[in-house]
C-alpha cells in the first residue's frame, strides 16, 4: 500500500469510527440513565450522570482513535502495535525529557492561547465559538467532580491517560508516520499532522496552543522513535490540568478550567530556550545509545519509504 492509500485508508476508516462512536455513545445514554437521546445535551451536565458521561468518553475515544489506527497498521503489517511505535526499552533520561519538555514549552502555550484570543472574528462567529467553549468547559467540570481520591484518580484515567493513548496512536504513530513517508519531509508531516490535530479538537481559542502542543508531541516522537515518549508527554499536560482542578476543589470547592491559559511574550521567548535545549538532548541520546530508535533515520525507515 503507498503511503497516499494509506492515509486515505485511515481517514476513511476514521470517518467511520467517528460515526459508529457516537451511534454508540448515545446507545451507553440510554442504557445508563434511561433517558432519551433528547435530554442527553441537558442531562450530560447534571452530576448524577457522571459515570455515563466517563464510560462514553472512554469508550468513545477508543473506537474514535485507537481502533482506527490499529485496523489501518494491521493491514499494512503483521505487527500493528510495532507498526505504529509501541516500542519497548524505555529509558529513564528519555522519560524525563519528554516530561520537562512538556513543562517547559507551558509559558509559550499559554501566550499563544491569549495570540488566539486576539484574531478578530465576527459577532456570529464568535457567539459559536464561545458556545463550543462552553460545553467543552462544563463537560470537564463534570468529569473532574472531586469528591474523593479516588474521583482524582479515575479523572487522571478519563481524561489524562486515556486520551494520551489513543491519540498518539492515532496522530503520531498512525497520521504522522505515514504523512511522513508520504510527503518525505518530516517537519512538514509533524506540521500537518498538528494542525490535523488541533482541528479535530474543535476548540478555536486553542486552537494554536493544540498546534504547538502537537508540535511538541510530534518532535519527542520523531527524535526518539518510540511512541511511548509521546504517550508519556501528553499525559503529563493533561494530567497537570487534572491535578491543579484537583488542588483548586481541595482548596476553594471551585474549578477553574481556565487556569494557566495566559502568559507574558517574555515568559513564552525565555521558555523556548529549554525547550531547544532539550530536544538537543533528546535527539544526541536517541542516535547514540538506542539502536533504530529514531523514525527518522533509520535503515529499516529507510527501506520501508521505498517499499510502501
Amino acid at each position: 500500500m503507498r503511503p497516499a492509500s494509506e492515509f486515505l485508508a485511515l481517514m476513511g476508516i476514521w470517518l467511520a469510527c467517528f460515526a459508529a462512536g457516537n451511534i454508540l455513545a448515545v446507545i451507553i445514554w440510554i442504557a445508563m440513565t434511561g433517558q432519551s437521546i433528547e435530554t442527553m445535551a441537558k442531562g450530560m451536565l447534571d452530576a448524577k450522570n457522571v459515570n455515563a458521561l466517563k464510560i462514553m468518553q472512554s469508550v468513545s475515544s477508543v473506537l474514535i482513535f485507537f481502533v482506527p489506527a490499529y485496523i489501518t497498521a494491521r493491514i499494512v503489517s503483521h505487527k500493528p502495535f510495532e507498526r505504529l511505535g509501541f516500542k519497548g526499552g524505555l529509558k529513564i533520561d528519555r522519560m524525563m525529557i519528554a516530561i520537562f519538555l512538556m513543562l517547559s514549552v507551558l509559558p509559550f502555550v499559554a501566550w499563544l492561547g491569549d495570540v488566539n484570543k486576539a484574531i478578530p472574528v465576527s459577532a456570529e462567529l464568535r457567539k459559536i465559538f464561545d458556545n463550543f467553549e462552553s460545553q467543552f468547559e462544563n463537560q470537564v467540570k463534570q468529569l473532574a467532580q472531586f469528591k474523593s481520591p479516588l474521583d482524582y484518580i479515575s479523572a487522571l484515567l478519563v481524561i489524562a491517560l486515556l486520551p494520551a493513548l489513543v491519540e498518539e496512536a492515532f496522530f503520531r504513530g498512525g497520521m504522522q508516520k505515514v504523512l511522513h513517508r508520504w510527503l518525505v519531509n518530516p517537519h512538514v508531516a509533524i506540521l500537518a499532522t498538528s494542525i490535523i490535530f488541533s482541528l479535530i479538537h474543535f476548540s478555536f481559542y486553542g486552537f494554536l496552543p493544540r498546534i504547538a502542543l502537537g508540535m511538541m508531541l510530534g518532535y519527542i516522537f520523531y527524535f526518539s522513535g518510540n511512541l511511548w515518549y509521546a504517550v508519556l508527554g501528553h499525559f503529563v499536560n493533561n494530567g497537570l490540568m487534572v491535578t491543579i482542578l484537583y488542588v483548586q476543589y481541595l482548596k476553594d470547592k471551585t474549578i477553574d478550567t481556565k487556569v494557566g491559559e495566559s502568559a507574558p511574550w517574555w515568559a513564552a521567548i525565555i521558555s523556548i530556550i529549554p525547550v531547544i535545549f532539550l530536544f538537543t538532548q533528546l535527539k544526541r541520546r536517541a542516535g547514540t545509545k538506542v539502536s533504530f530508535d529514531s523514525i527518522a533515520d533509520t535503515p529499516a525507515e529507510r527501506s520501508d519509504n521505498t517499499s510502501i
